[in-house]
């Protein structure tokens, strides 16, 4: 025997095990693309929602609610109130996603109609907490404004 042959017969022995391996890494391969398309779905859908849901909700926060708030004897908004804007701030997420990203929610989260508008409404709720944590401090009424630094 020679060297070729003995190459020959090695190859003949080895090609079903390198084509069995090769079958591997490419489904493994597609596995991996096909989970890396799908995380990158679920981000854009997850970001767009959360963009929708804090325009709306700064929206609604200064159109509707502020003028509530200021008609108020005491400064707040009643429990109706409270209800009626996150149902007006649900109502216009909802619009604005439209069917049929209201349907690619569903089918990305896995949710039904149901969970996808309780899932938008925790959303709602976590924006109005953001935006109030994260409000301005109001000025203190008995300063003359921002400090000034001295002139040297």
């Amino acid at each position: 025997m020679n060297a070729d042959t003995i190459a020959s017969n090695a190859l003949t022995v080895l090609s079903p095990v390198l084509l069995a391996g090769l079958s591997w890494l490419s489904v493994k391969a597609a596995q991996l693309i096909s989970a890396k398309v799908a995380n990158e779905r679920l981000r854009g859908i997850l970001l767009r929602i959360d963009d929708a849901v804090v325009a709306i909700v700064r929206e609604i926060s200064q159109v509707w609610v502020s003028g509530r708030k200021a008609a108020s004897p005491c400064g707040t908004l009643t429990p109706e109130q409270r209800a009626q804007a996150k149902q007006a701030a649900l109502d216009s997420v909802m619009s604005q996603l439209g069917t049929k990203g209201l349907a690619e929610v569903e089918k990305v989260l896995g949710l039904a109609a149901e969970a996808v508008e309780a899932f938008l409404a925790t959303r709602i709720e976590a924006a109005v907490h953001r935006l109030q944590t994260t409000a301005p401090p109001a000025q203190d009424a008995g300063t003359a404004g921002d400090a000034v630094p001295f002139a040297a």
